[in-house]
């Protein structure tokens, strides 16, 4: 169990095991598990969250599993709308400038969903090294690198949810996982490296702030400066110039 006694995916599962075999009501043990994934009396499938850890933690609680994807939501948005702007700076080629666009429109539709229900980012406030933004494949290495990792955040949130009997919110986590995909397979097109290599998505990372600690170690600043030479850079709300337009806004 991590501090301030949240649970960790692993001690609901416990819990829901010793649950199982006692003759406590379904309804009851559901509730049970319900408060004991958000570390706080939770409604319906996030409801009013309890209090926020202060830091990027690395516990899969929910509350910190919604906050953390809200955060690296905002990172996408950050980046993806930067790249837009000074896209012929860059090198982009004129034909992926709306494909950059419609990715940046999902990530801003996946930040507006989760902050909906309670998400709060623990930062907005990020650092890029200066790398990433040298030339077009930088950018495309960086967006495949990036969605592989936020690929498995999603699959650390599924895992959370389901184990936590919250059907319709893993199912939504696996819509977000679905798109950030996409995304990975057209930065991929872009760097000429498709076909695709995968038949199954990898599961590396087990703890949400992992996730964390991978972009970090790629020079990822969180609110603070990460390796080697950059530029911290504040989400804002995007402008219409930076988006495409999507068909599906919303979760299912």
């Amino acid at each position: 169990m991590s501090e301030g006694n949240l649970f960790e995916a692993e001690d609901v599962q416990g819990l829901e095991n010793v649950l199982t075999d006692t003759t406590i009501p379904a309804v009851t043990r559901r509730n049970l598990l319900s408060k004991a994934a958000v570390g706080t009396a939770a409604v319906g499938a996030f409801g009013a969250l309890g209090p926020i850890p202060s830091a990027l933690a690395s516990s899969s609680t929910i509350s910190t599993l919604i906050n953390t994807a809200a955060t690296l939501e905002a990172l996408a948005v950050t980046f993806v709308s930067g790249v837009v702007e000074n896209a012929s700076k860059i090198g982009i080629a004129s034909n992926l400038v709306p494909v950059l666009k419609a990715a940046n429109a999902a990530e801003y539709d996946h930040y507006k969903a989760l902050i909906k229900v309670g998400a709060k980012p623990m930062t907005t406030k990020f650092w890029a090294p200066n790398s990433v933004l040298a030339s077009s494949d930088a950018v495309f290495a960086t967006v495949e690198y990036v969605e592989t990792q936020f690929i498995n955040a999603y699959l650390i949130a599924v895992t959370a949810f389901a184990k936590a009997g919250m059907n319709s919110t893993a199912r939504q986590a696996a819509e977000i996982l679905g798109v950030e995909a996409e995304h990975r397979a057209l930065a991929r097109f872009a760097q000429n490296k498709l076909p695709d290599n995968l038949g199954f998505e990898v599961y590396k990372i087990k703890k949400i702030g992992g996730i964390i600690g991978a972009l970090e170690a790629a020079g990822v600043g969180f609110g603070k400066q990460g390796k080697g030479p950059g530029a911290f850079y504040t989400y804002k709300k995007p402008s219409s110039s930076v988006l495409g337009t999507l068909s599906s806004n919303t979760p299912a």
